[in-house]
């Protein structure tokens, strides 16, 4: 116990109950995410990568419609619209390499692999030309804004790091 020169020691049964005292005096803070189920919890983040790995539109059910999604895109059948012009060149994969979530939120760190599965000319889906067997491996930081519901109303983050640009690899 600490103790100023020239003072007594304060009673252990003095100290306690000022220390009661001054908690109980303390206003009721919130407690919005201990109080409440958190409804984006690791078991749905892992089911909505599993959805977005399969290919199925199914991950959308997770985003509220007004969803203000990464690059700009907002609503979420414009988000739907994005997958579905990439989704017949590419098949994406995530891994998740870190995730946590409260009422309010969710963070994740993720491995990304796009694979080139079909030769796609139009370079305003990629920004440029792939060729099937091209393959880009990312690294990004993804944050989840939630509603009250729970559904996910914006999907932010930097810019993802590219561990490896497009190139041929093998299947």
């Amino acid at each position: 116990m600490l103790t100023i020169p020239g003072r007594a020691k304060p009673h252990r049964r003095a100290l306690l109950m000022t220390s009661l005292a001054c908690a109980a005096a303390l206003p009721l803070l919130p407690v919005r995410a201990a109080a409440c189920r958190v409804p984006f919890d690791r078991a749905a983040y892992d089911r909505y990568v599993r959805l977005m790995n399969a290919s199925d539109p199914g991950f959308a059910e997770y985003y509220a419609d007004d969803i203000k999604f990464v690059m700009g895109i907002r609503g979420k059948t414009n988000v739907l619209n994005f997958y579905d012009r990439q989704r017949p060149y590419v098949k994406e994969s995530l891994e998740v390499l870190f995730f946590c979530s409260d009422a309010t939120g969710a963070a994740a760190e993720v491995h990304s692999k796009l694979r080139c599965i079909k030769d796609c000319g139009d370079t305003t889906i990629f920004g440029r030309a792939l060729t099937a067997g091209e393959v880009q491996r990312t690294h990004g930081y993804l944050l989840y804004v939630l509603n009250a519901q729970g559904m996910i109303t914006e999907i932010k983050g930097p810019p993802p790091e590219i561990l490896q640009p497009w190139r041929i690899e093998a299947a």
